[in-house]
C-alpha cells in the first residue's frame, strides 16, 4: 500500500510538473519554438527531427515519383501496390548506394595515402571516422579537395586537416554549447515574462565560453563511449543529464565539478526521469507519424520546458539535502524573482535616469525626421547624429534595465557573477540606431557578395564544381542584399519587439522572394531557384524551410550583425569608403543591365522551360546514377 501511495506521488508530481511546462511554453511558444529549431538546425539537439524532416522530402519526392495516383478507376488498388512496390525498389537502391560511397570514402581515406598509419578497420577512433566519413558533405568536400590538388595522397592530408580544424570548432564553441543555452533561455521563460535576445550570447557574455565549451564537449565525449555498450548508456546519460543545466545557471563552475554535482543530483531520480520519457512517448509517436513537422512546432520545445522543470525540482530538493557542491548553484534569481525593494536598490540610478526623460535628435527636421523615425535611415552620420545614437544607445540599455528593475526579465545585476567579470560590449547591443546612406550602401555589396561565395561554394561541394549562380554576372546576388536591406529599413517599426519583427521578416522576404521569383520566370521564362517538393511551398517559388532561415538569419542580421558591421563602417575612412561604394555601384548597374539582354544562364543556374511546360524532373534513378 505505501508502494502505491509513492508511486501514486510521483505520479501527481510529473502531472504538475508538465502543467508548469505548459504554462512557461504558452508564455513563450515562439522563442521557444525558434531557439529549438535553430539547435535542429545546427544539428545541437533534436536530431531525430532533423532526420524525419529530410526523410519527409525524400518520402514525399519517391512517392510522386513512384506512379501512385489518386485516380477512382477498378485499376486503382493494383496503381497503389505497384506503386508501393517501386517505392520499396527505389529506397532499397537510394540506401544501397549510400552505403557504396561510404564504402568508397573509407577506401579511399585507408588506401590511397601507400601507409598503414591511416589504415583502419577496428577501435573505437575507427567508429568516430566512419560516422564523420559517412557524411555526404565529407563525401563532397573529399572529391573537392581531392580535384583542387590533383592528389589523392594529399588530399587526404588536406581533408583532414581542414575537416579537423572547422569541425573540431564547431563542434566544441558552437554545436555542443548551444544546448546549455537553450537550457539558460529556458530556465529564464519560467520565471519572467521577457528574454532578451543578447541571451543568445549568454556565455560570450560572461567570458565563459571556453570553459563552458570544454564541460559539454567532456560530456559528449562521455555519453559517446558509453554508447557502446547498452548497459553503461542509460546510466552515464541520465548521470550527467542536468550538467547544461548545472553551468547554464553558473558558467563559472568547473568542470569536473559540474559533472560530479550532477551525478550527486541525480542519485534517486533517475526513475523519475526515465517515467518522464515514458510519459512524453506519445508525443514522440505522434512527431514520427508527421514526419517531424510536430515535434518542430510543439514536442521538441515541451520536451526541454518539461526537463526544465524537474531540473528546478531536482535542484531544490539537492538544497533542502545540503548535497556536497550544491552551493555552487548560486544563481537565486534564475528560479525566485527578486523582492522590489531588492530590485530599486539596485535600479535606482536606471529610474531615475528614466525618470529624466527621453533624448530628441534636434538636428532632424521635417521631411528627414519622418524617414529617420520611421525607417532609421539618414543621409549622413553627422555629429549631432552621432550624439544622438549615443543617447539612443544609452536609453536602448536603460529600457533593458527599467524592465529588469520591473521583474519582467532576468536582473542581471543580481547576477552571483560580478559586473567587472562580464564582457559589458555585448550585454545589450544598440539595434535602435539610425543606419547612414554609406552604410546601407557597404552592407548591401556585403551581404551581396556573401550571399554569391556562399551559394558558390554550397554548389561546389555538391556538385564538385564552381557555378556562377544568380541572375547577375558579377560576384553577387542581389537577392541577399535586398533583402538585408528592406528588412533592416522597412521593418523599423517593429524592432523593439523581436516576435513581431520575426514574423513580419519571414512575410516580408517570402514576398520578395516569391514575387522575384515569379518576375524573372515571366521576363525570361527560367526559374533561378526551385523549391518543388519542399514540405509548404508555394509554387516551388518559396517554402517554409526557407522562409525560416530568412526568418531567424534576419533576426541575427539586425539584432546583433547589422549593429556591429555598422560600427566597423562607420570606423572606415568615409573618403575612401563613399568613392569606392560609387564605382560599385556604376560596375552593379551595368551588371544589372547587361544581364537584362544576356541574363547568366546554364547547368546549375536556371531550369529552362517553355511557356505552358513544365521545368525537367528529376526522378530517384537520375539521381542515384548522377551520384555514382
Amino acid at each position: 500500500m505505501s508502494n502505491e501511495k509513492k508511486l501514486n506521488k510521483m505520479e501527481y508530481g510529473i502531472r504538475m510538473l508538465k502543467r508548469d511546462a505548459r504554462g512557461s511554453l504558452k508564455r513563450h511558444y515562439l522563442f521557444f519554438v525558434v531557439a529549438c529549431l535553430l539547435a535542429v538546425f545546427m544539428q545541437a539537439e533534436f536530431i531525430t527531427s532533423d532526420y524525419l524532416l529530410n526523410m519527409r522530402s525524400t518520402f514525399f519526392d519517391m512517392f510522386s515519383e513512384s506512379g501512385i495516383t489518386v485516380d477512382v478507376d477498378p485499376e486503382t488498388g493494383e496503381k497503389v501496390m505497384e506503386g508501393v512496390k517501386a517505392l520499396d525498389e527505389d529506397a532499397d537502391v537510394f540506401r544501397n548506394n549510400v552505403k557504396e560511397q561510404l564504402e568508397s570514402v573509407n577506401k579511399k581515406i585507408t588506401n590511397q595515402t601507400g601507409s598503414k598509419v591511416f589504415g583502419r578497420s577496428k577501435g573505437v577512433l575507427n567508429q568516430i571516422i566512419d560516422y564523420v566519413a559517412g557524411d555526404t558533405f565529407f563525401s563532397h568536400m573529399y572529391s573537392m579537395v581531392s580535384g583542387i590538388v590533383g592528389d589523392p595522397h594529399a588530399a587526404n592530408i588536406a581533408i583532414f586537416a581542414i575537416l579537423a580544424i572547422v569541425s573540431f570548432t564547431y563542434w566544441l564553441f558552437v554545436r555542443n554549447l548551444f544546448v546549455a543555452i537553450i537550457r539558460r533561455i529556458f530556465l529564464e521563460g519560467r520565471i519572467y515574462k521577457k528574454i532578451p535576445v543578447s541571451r543568445y550570447l549568454f556565455f560570450i557574455r560572461m567570458k565563459r565560453w571556453r570553459r563552458s565549451a570544454i564541460t559539454m564537449g567532456l560530456l559528449w565525449i562521455l555519453e559517446f563511449l558509453s554508447s557502446f555498450t547498452i548497459v553503461l548508456y542509460p546510466v552515464v546519460r541520465f548521470g550527467f543529464f542536468l550538467v547544461p543545466y548545472i553551468i547554464s545557471e553558473n558558467p563559472d563552475i568547473k568542470t569536473f565539478d559540474a559533472l560530479k554535482l550532477s551525478w550527486r543530483m541525480m542519485r534517486g531520480n533517475k526513475w523519475t526521469l526515465f517515467k518522464i520519457i515514458l510519459s512524453i512517448l506519445g508525443w514522440n509517436i505522434l512527431n514520427v507519424f508527421t514526419l517531424g513537422v510536430f515535434g518542430v512546432l510543439y514536442t521538441n520545445p515541451y520536451k526541454i520546458c518539461i526537463y526544465s522543470e524537474f531540473y528546478s525540482r531536482v535542484r531544490e530538493a539537492a538544497k533542502q539535502n545540503e548535497i556536497e557542491g550544491v552551493d555552487q548553484l548560486n544563481d537565486i534569481h534564475l528560479f525566485v524573482k527578486a523582492d522590489s525593494n531588492s530590485l530599486t536598490d539596485a535600479y535606482q540610478d536606471v529610474l531615475d535616469e528614466l525618470a529624466a526623460g527621453k533624448y530628441s535628435l534636434d538636428g532632424l527636421k521635417g521631411r528627414n525626421k519622418f524617414i529617420a523615425d520611421h525607417f532609421g535611415v539618414v543621409l549622413w552620420n553627422t555629429k549631432d547624429e552621432m550624439e544622438f545614437e549615443a543617447n539612443e544607445e544609452r536609453h536602448v540599455k536603460l529600457m533593458a534595465y527599467k524592465r529588469e528593475a520591473e521583474g519582467e526579465s532576468y536582473p542581471s545585476r543580481l547576477s552571483p557573477i560580478p559586473e567587472q567579470r562580464k564582457l559589458k560590449s555585448l550585454a545589450h547591443i544598440h539595434y535602435m540606431r539610425h543606419y547612414s546612406l554609406p552604410s546601407l550602401a557597404a552592407m548591401f555589396f556585403i551581404f551581396a557578395a556573401f550571399g554569391w561565395v556562399w551559394e558558390l561554394f554550397f554548389y561546389y561541394v555538391q556538385q564538385g564544381k564552381f557555378i556562377n549562380r544568380g541572375f547577375l554576372h558579377g560576384p553577387w546576388l542581389p537577392i541577399y542584399g535586398v533583402g538585408g536591406l528592406i528588412v533592416l529599413i522597412f521593418l523599423f517599426v517593429f524592432r523593439r519587439k523581436p516576435v513581431l519583427h520575426l514574423i513580419a521578416t519571414v512575410v516580408l522576404c517570402g514576398v520578395v522572394e516569391y514575387v522575384g521569383g515569379w518576375a524573372l520566370e515571366t521576363l525570361f521564362h527560367q526559374k533561378w531557384w526551385d523549391y518543388s517538393g519542399y514540405f509548404l511551398n508555394i509554387n516551388g517559388r518559396v517554402c517554409a524551410e526557407g522562409l525560416f532561415v530568412f526568418g531567424a538569419a534576419g533576426m541575427a542580421f539586425i539584432y546583433v550583425l547589422a549593429p556591429l558591421l555598422d560600427n566597423l563602417i562607420r570606423k572606415a575612412n568615409q573618403k575612401v569608403l563613399v568613392p569606392v561604394e560609387a564605382v560599385l555601384l556604376v560596375i552593379f548597374i551595368a551588371d544589372l543591365i547587361y544581364s537584362c539582354f544576356v541574363p547568366n544562364t546554364g547547368d546549375g543556374i536556371t531550369g529552362n522551360f517553355d511557356k505552358g511546360d513544365s521545368p525537367p524532373q528529376v526522378t530517384a534513378e537520375s539521381t542515384i546514377e548522377s551520384s555514382k
